[in-house]
């Protein structure tokens, strides 16, 4: 396993040490087999939101890229394998494209993982393929990120979907009297 330093850095923009391939693994996705991601939280939560991504903004339709061994960014978060560029070909760096309804799917869903997932089209230069783990390595905060998509809290049932209980209400309320 080994971390590395390239270009003279050690850590990546987001605070993440550079690290060799080693250091990463694939999750399951659509294209996700050409991603590879820094094993831990970055793997859970980037991979769980470009299955997100998929299912709620818009299909992947072409191979997603991850960690790399350079980049012409020499702090580049692909480095340490804690970004993901998802439909590059239809998404060129430099460059706002995307139509408002599908950058409001996106905002959504970034906004569901409180910060943990940054979208580089807020960036000055605008990268709308690019989203990466927010949050330096050592942020405590990533565990809850973590525990929140491995252990999903249970589904409330709404209880006014149990006939049981609706039968239990209705004959607890005084009955409807009609207007007159």
């Amino acid at each position: 396993m080994g971390f590395r330093t390239y270009a003279g850095y050690a850590r990546s923009e987001n605070g993440w040490q550079i690290c060799n391939r080693d250091e990463c693994e694939t999750v399951d996705g659509p294209f996700m087999n050409t991603a590879p991601l820094r094993s831990g939280a970055p793997a859970v939560i980037l991979g769980d939101f470009a299955r997100r991504y998929h299912a709620e903004c818009a299909p992947i339709i072409s191979p997603v890229w991850g960690w790399s061994p350079t980049n012409a960014v020499p702090n580049s978060n692909h480095l340490s394998g804690t970004a993901l560029d998802i439909n590059a070909p239809q998404w060129p760096w430099g460059y706002f494209q995307m139509p408002a309804d599908l950058i409001a799917r996106i905002e959504a869903l970034v906004d569901c993982y409180d910060g943990a997932v940054f979208w580089g089209r807020d960036w000055a230069r605008p990268d709308e393929m690019h989203f990466q783990i927010g949050w330096p390595e050592d942020d405590p905060a990533l565990d809850d990120i973590v525990a929140a998509i491995t252990n999903p809290a249970p589904a409330t049932p709404d209880p006014r979907a149990d006939p049981l209980v609706r039968q239990a209400f209705s004959q607890l309320l005084p009955p409807r009297r009609r207007p007159r």
